[in-house]
């Protein structure tokens, strides 16, 4: 008696548990991709404000490369948290997509940290000592910056392919469309800025485009598809 009881409640275990658990990715993804994306109206803010003072330089001040690097190390870890909630919501024969994504959104991610965390522990430490000797190539944007190319390799190649894997999950209503196109967008402007970059082209700037406000625009969206699952 006391194995069939066992037995009888198995199953009803198991079936509550899959629906906690996207209850937590609903939750979760939708404060995620709430943080992200005021975190980018404030940097989107502070982008504009600079041009308009005339102080967005190429490279930018050392004020602005801080706020930068502190930003986009804040913005790596909640992405891939944003894309790991849509995974797990995503229903099962679209899951090879939404896995792809998260795939390319924690390569972003690696290569993104690497340059940001160099830039604000080894740079930063070695130019206030004032050893500056073969530091060049890692200056995060400094002329043939092996830094800058991760930088580029991470919001422009992997991003843009994790955004192009996340748009098929999204076919249905009217918010699902934005989703789809705006993350088709961001992928296309993205992989154009990664190759042209590669190839010395100015066409490389387009990609600011993507990651200075399609980005932004695409978690916020996110946080609403969230917020309407949960």
């Amino acid at each position: 008696m006391a194995s069939s009881s066992l037995q009888a409640q198995e199953p009803r275990n198991t079936a509550v548990q899959p629906i906690a658990l996207r209850r937590w990715a609903y939750s979760i993804g939708f404060w995620s991709a709430v943080l992200t994306t005021v975190g980018g109206v404030i940097y989107f803010l502070v982008i504009v404000w600079a041009n308009l003072s005339g102080q967005f330089t190429f490279p930018p001040p050392e004020s602005i490369q801080l706020f930068g690097g502190i930003a986009s190390l804040l913005f790596c870890p909640a992405l891939v948290v944003v894309i790991a909630s849509l995974h797990t919501i995503t229903p099962a024969e679209k899951k090879v997509f939404s896995q792809c994504s998260l795939a390319f959104t924690l390569l972003f991610a690696l290569s993104v940290s690497i340059n940001r965390f160099t830039q604000l522990g080894v740079i930063r430490q070695s130019l206030a000592a004032g050893t500056v000797e073969g530091i060049n190539w890692f200056l995060p944007y400094g002329d043939r910056s092996i830094m800058l190319g991760l930088e580029m390799m991470g919001w422009g190649w992997f991003l843009g392919l994790a955004m192009l894997s996340a748009a098929p999950v999204f076919s249905r209503g009217k918010l699902e469309r934005w989703l789809r196109g705006l993350m088709i967008l961001y992928g296309v402007l993205g992989l154009i800025s990664a190759v042209a970059f590669m190839l010395a082209s100015p066409l490389s700037v387009v990609g600011f485009v993507a990651w200075g406000l399609i980005l932004f625009i695409v978690t916020g969206l996110l946080a609403i598809y969230f917020r309407r699952g949960a």
